[in-house]
């Protein structure tokens, strides 16, 4: 299919546009669709996002991130102010480079580090009772150390109460 700007180049663009419920398609090819006036670019907001957040770090955080402008990634050599203007990896190698900064925005735009993921549908009641006692474990093990044998007590109790 040829672009419909241009009609010469092929289209490798697809753009769906609703408006009051009415549909309009458009098909572009590279060079015309980064010319094409789009109302919503989802690219700028996701990055707009990313830099608001690495701009929003906590003090603690930016001495961590400051005590580390000279690192570097061993593998395609982006620096650490290279990611943060880009707010992107070069390479998997990037990742193990930057984790401190890459933990951050994780940590900011999904509240954890960690990938939850989904649940099944039909087993996913279980997942949720097991991942639920692993917290409050967690949370038993940190009262037991802290010396807190109430709060243990009490979360211990919880523990039985979803075993059963």
């Amino acid at each position: 299919m040829k672009c419909e700007k241009c009609h010469i180049n092929q289209a490798t663009v697809h753009m769906q546009q609703f408006i009051n419920g009415n549909k309009t398609e458009i098909f572009l090819c590279k060079d015309c669709s980064l010319q094409h006036e789009m109302p919503i670019s989802f690219d700028n907001i996701f990055n707009g996002m990313l830099e608001s957040i690495l701009s929003k770090q906590s003090e603690s955080k930016k001495n961590i991130s400051s005590g580390q402008k000279g690192v570097q990634c061993p593998s395609c050599k982006m620096t650490n102010e290279g990611f943060k203007s880009t707010v992107k990896l070069g390479c998997a190698e990037c990742y193990k480079a930057f984790l401190p900064e890459v933990e951050t925005i994780l940590k900011n735009i999904q509240g954890s580090a960690r990938h939850e993921g989904k649940f099944p549908r039909k087993s996913g009641a279980s997942l949720l009772y097991k991942r639920e006692v692993d917290k409050l474990r967690k949370m038993l093990a940190s009262a037991v150390e802290h010396e807190d044998f109430e709060e243990a007590a009490a979360l211990r109790d919880k523990i039985r109460a979803i075993e059963i």
